[in-house]
């Protein structure tokens, strides 16, 4: 028998019909909008949401109140164009060529912007460092891709200048004019902040050591840029169909294990990143959190996964989605080998344990120990020994054929990363028995200070800095260019193309002091160094 369609109950059958309306992605039927946040240096225990205290980021922690959090996730190299280069690909460093910023993504590489765009989506990007900048390859599948940074070649980098950098609510405002010239199409944005990143321009929070509070402040500003972008989607409808993915790139030592930045170490200060998923509304409940771990390469494979899109046989990575587990996490840094000639470091998760391989290897049980405090190596030396040969298979696995040479970085470009706080250009000679890096970390950090006071025209200092690296060790040829630049730019071209021959008398490869002698030459053709020599 039929029941009656009362007034009462055609209203509550249009009531539904509208929310089921609503549980449609915005754009296209099946296509919901995919918003892939990535924060620039931040660690995942800096957030409110990972149980950090002093500070508050409830505009972050607001994207697990209808989604799901993700308690271990590392990156898969802690410096900022490398490991973008995994979220993109899905692909590991060795593989891709990418291990160092400046260096470029192979031509003919697949990415997650490219995956989409083949799927029907509109894709932006929005990007808030020239680390990032279009020409080193992560522009590939978008058809806009932001990054308005305007670079001089010898002049004066100024890393507080929109010519390296912008603010994140630069980055939301172009994001959101973006959707809103594609409104009813599906799309995929990816947005980039950067102001967590050195250095920093904010007022500190108080009562923190400088560093802490600097980078605080810092956080707490891009949380409140990221709500103001989160309630202009939500009142254009976008937001709560949108499947919105939050993720840093790496972390910020901030001191631990006496490194003051990152991409020297590979300890989980700088490798475990928070990674927060917003689901789309009528998504069926998936974990508020989940604890087994996983990595940055795992990303573009569960946003895939999601949408139902099969990801390409290119993507080393594993979709995080329930019914995935029991995986290894990687992880490396080749940044002390090819900057100061030391051993590279590797890395492998396993359950608890992460072993890292260097001259003198590490073992800890991550669960128990999450600062990587007491090396557990010969106490458990058969777990050791079962990650080092699984760590070594993997290597072996994906082993690329080697590059001949160093990429050409233009010097215009190795300022800008200078000025930033990177060193780029030049692979040193490998040396017959690498130092651990462990044992060279005041090096690097005396060498960081150099740079910084280098390219905030602190020139006397900088000397005094560099020269005192250059005494410890007169095979570091990063900071003897270094020296010689801040020599350059106190007036003395001699001693600064004295420095620089140095460099090449030791390596006659390595070229950034070649570079720095025809830039200086062009300068001053009549300096006694520069007599007789071709220009180019």
């Amino acid at each position: 028998m039929f029941a009656l369609l009362t007034p009462r109950i055609l209203r509550r059958q249009a009531a539904l019909l509208m929310l089921l309306a609503c549980a449609c992605p915005a754009g296209a039927a099946g296509k919901p909008p995919v918003i892939l946040i990535s924060i620039d240096t931040l660690r995942a225990d800096h957030l409110s949401a990972y149980g950090y205290a002093r500070i508050r980021t409830p505009n972050i922690d607001s994207l697990g109140d209808k989604g799901t959090i993700y308690l271990r996730i590392d990156t898969q190299v802690p410096l900022t164009l490398p490991s973008h280069t995994v979220l993109m690909t899905s692909t590991y460093p060795f593989a891709n060529h990418v291990e160092a910023n400046a260096e470029s993504l192979p031509p003919d590489a697949v990415t997650l912007a490219s995956v989409l765009r083949a799927n029907g989506y509109r894709t932006g990007a929005f990007v808030g460092s020239i680390i990032l900048d279009r020409r080193y390859g992560l522009d590939k599948g978008f058809e806009n891709y932001d990054s308005p940074f305007q670079t001089a070649p010898g002049q004066l980098a100024n890393p507080y200048s929109t010519r390296v950098r912008r603010d994140a609510a630069l980055v939301t405002r172009a994001a959101r004019q973006w959707i809103e010239e594609n409104r009813g199409e599906p799309v995929f944005a990816f947005l980039h902040f950067y102001d967590v990143h050195t250095p920093y321009t904010l007022p500190q929070v108080a009562g923190l050591t400088p560093s802490l509070a600097g980078y605080d402040a810092e956080l707490e500003h891009v949380d409140q840029a990221l709500g103001r972008f989160r309630d202009a989607l939500a009142h254009d409808g976008v937001w709560d169909q949108a499947l919105v993915v939050l993720v840093a790139d790496h972390g910020e030592s901030l001191g631990d294990h006496g490194e003051t930045s990152h991409g020297y170490f590979i300890y989980e200060s700088t490798m475990h990143v928070p990674l927060i998923i917003h689901w789309p509304v009528g998504t069926a409940p998936y974990p508020e959190r989940v604890g087994e771990p996983g990595g940055l390469i795992d990303v573009a494979p569960t946003i895939l996964d999601f949408l139902h899109i099969a990801a390409p046989r290119s993507f080393a990575g594993a979709s995080l989605l329930p019914g995935h587990t029991g995986r290894t996490i990687y992880g490396e840094s080749v940044y002390a080998q090819e900057t100061f000639g030391c051993a590279a470091l590797h890395s492998l998760q396993a359950g608890p344990y992460k072993y890292i391989d260097a001259p003198r290897a590490e073992l800890y049980d991550l669960a128990r120990d999450p600062g990587e405090r007491a090396n557990l190596l010969a106490a458990h030396p058969a777990e050791a020994r079962s990650l080092k040969s699984r760590l070594d298979e993997l290597l072996a696995r994906y082993a690329p054929a080697p590059l001949q040479s160093a990429p050409q970085i233009p010097p215009g470009t190795r300022e800008l990363l200078g000025s930033l706080g990177y060193t780029a250009g030049g692979r040193q000679a490998p040396r017959r028995q690498p130092a651990d890096p462990k044992d060279k970390i005041a090096e690097q950090e005396a060498y960081e200070s150099g740079l910084t006071l280098l390219y905030t025209g602190q020139y006397d200092k900088a000397i005094v800095a560099l020269q005192g690296v250059v005494t410890q060790d007169a095979r570091n040829l990063p900071a003897l260019c270094a020296l010689g630049e801040a020599h350059l730019r106190s007036g003395n071209i001699a001693r600064a193309l004295a420095l620089w021959q140095q460099a090449l008398e030791r390596d006659p490869n390595y070229h950034p002091a070649a570079e720095s002698i025809a830039a200086a030459c062009r300068l001053a053709p009549s300096a006694p160094q520069c007599q007789g020599r071709k220009q180019p």
